[in-house]
């Protein structure tokens, strides 16, 4: 086989490639003698038909199999020879092929950067550490007694009032289409609750059982279907039944219920679950902060293909929650097919503005995931079976009732199990880097952690806004913030 190099510029790479006739003819020749063993042709015994009339039959129908193994032991090779990694499959243009004469085409690439020496030292960040008052578990105590506390039917039929539990039918339309999601047989609504869009429940006071209530309401603008979002909608709803609650009881009973030896249980339980909580919000924190002076300190080509794959993966979620159609200008609805909002009025940019910002967005994923990856291989972090189990169970409780057809989907889908596998090999390297880092803790409340969160958000969008607003390309120093999960 010859290669020749025809382009090496950056990470991109070129090769002509020849692979000689006889090696084409050979490998032909072992796919023609594997059919002949087992097709049947009149006069011959299996096995014994002659090469040429089985390249006669069936030569057309392997010829394409033939060319496309050779096709995959050369870039082997290539790959092998050259010592390169491409960064995705690389393109192949067949130039020629004819009997009898060589096979020749052309293998274009990217390849993936090469990553210097990684320098972890004289890493520091803030961690903050929440102080659950004791108020808030026993908030959180109440919460969950009114939660379990039984219901009865009204024994003297009244009209509903605030605090009462109403069980209701309802379907809800906007602009006279079904609401997705927004209806529901035999849904127990404590009225007062605040559990449904602001104005609903109070439409429901004052109504006696078997009642049929139009109710009318906004969607508030920031609500996280942004094509029901700042819209006025129509619910009819039954009132089926009406039921008032039993007194809230805090005591042993409650704790047996809940299994728990005691109350005092219950509260220590309790209160590990808010402190995780706050734990994970606090590390998503540091890992952001980790991430920046990843980017801010680590600076290497990427391949141009991963960026744009990222990019229209990214491009394609948003696209979806403003219900816009990629390939449509005059932002057509996806579900209802009606024209609707433009970039500007759901999402408050232009179509340029987004693209360039999830621009950014996309190189610093791409280049931030070669950089984990790499630390995480050059110090031998491995995702273990019990922790991608774990993941893989708490993906499936996501679905009541459809548990074992989430865990078998996953388990055969090996895309999928990658999707389990990723995060959590990037929290370890996220990790393994904060334990070489000098870490200082702050104490702060729930409430005040959840503000530092709010404004380190808006500042991380300041600064991709900022970064996309530098350049039409990419930044040499990409310093931006996640804004979108990975």
């Amino acid at each position: 086989m010859q290669i020749k190099d025809t382009l090496s510029q950056g990470l991109k790479r070129e090769f002509d490639i020849i692979v000689p006739a006889d090696e084409v003819e050979a490998k032909l020749h072992i796919r023609l003698e594997a059919i002949g063993k087992k097709v049947k042709v009149p006069g011959f015994r299996p096995g014994k038909v002659p090469l040429a009339l089985l390249k006669k039959r069936y030569k057309a129908e392997v010829l394409s199999e033939v060319i496309e193994e050779c096709v995959k032991s050369a870039i082997k090779q290539l790959k092998a020879e050259k010592n390169i990694k491409p960064a995705l499959q690389p393109k192949v243009n067949l130039k020629s092929y004819e009997e009898d004469k060589d096979l020749g085409f052309e293998v274009s690439m990217e390849i993936l950067p090469t990553i210097g020496d990684i320098n972890l030292d004289n890493l520091s960040f803030d961690k903050y550490i929440v102080t659950v008052p004791s108020e808030s578990v026993a908030s959180a105590i109440e919460n969950i007694a009114k939660k379990y506390r039984e219901t009865r039917s009204l024994q003297n039929p009244r009209k509903t009032k605030k605090g009462d539990i109403a069980i209701i039918d309802f379907e809800g339309f906007v602009e006279d289409l079904p609401i997705k999601g927004g209806s529901g047989k035999g849904h127990t609504l404590e009225l007062g609750s605040g559990s449904f869009i602001p104005g609903f429940e109070d439409q429901l006071i004052g109504h006696n059982k078997g009642s049929q209530v139009q109710v009318t309401v906004t969607f508030p603008e920031n609500y996280h279907d942004t094509q029901y979002a700042n819209k006025p909608a129509r619910f009819d709803v039954t009132i089926t039944d009406i039921h008032e609650a039993n007194p809230i009881s805090i005591d042993a009973a409650l704790a047996e219920k809940l299994g728990f030896d005691s109350l005092e249980a219950l509260r220590e339980a309790v209160e590990k679950n808010i402190v995780s909580d706050y734990a994970d919000h606090s590390f998503l924190n540091t890992k952001r902060h980790v991430l920046d002076a990843l980017a801010e300190r680590f600076v290497f080509d990427i391949p141009e293909n991963m960026v744009h794959m990222e990019f229209e993966n990214i491009w394609e979620q948003l696209c979806h929650e403003l219900g816009i159609t990629q390939d449509n200008a005059s932002n057509t609805n996806v579900k209802s097919g009606e024209r609707t909002k433009s970039f500007i009025e759901l999402a408050g940019k232009s179509e340029e503005e987004l693209r360039k910002e999830y621009k950014v967005i996309a190189e610093r994923r791409v280049r931030l995931g070669l950089l984990l990856a790499e630390i995480g291989n050059r110090n031998k972090l491995v995702v273990t079976n019990s922790e991608l189990l774990n993941a893989l169970m708490a993906k499936a409780k996501e679905f009541p009732g459809q548990e074992k057809e989430v865990i078998a989907f996953y388990r055969n889908n090996e895309s999928a199990m990658a999707s389990l596998r990723a995060p959590i090999f990037e929290n370890k390297v996220v990790e393994f880097i904060l334990n070489q880092s000098t870490i200082t803790e702050k104490k702060v409340t729930p409430e005040e952690l959840e503000r530092l969160l709010a404004l380190e958000e808006e500042e991380a969008e300041h600064k991709v806004t900022s970064a996309a607003g530098k350049s039409d390309k990419k930044p040499k120093k990409p310093k931006t913030k996640e804004t979108l999960k990975k």
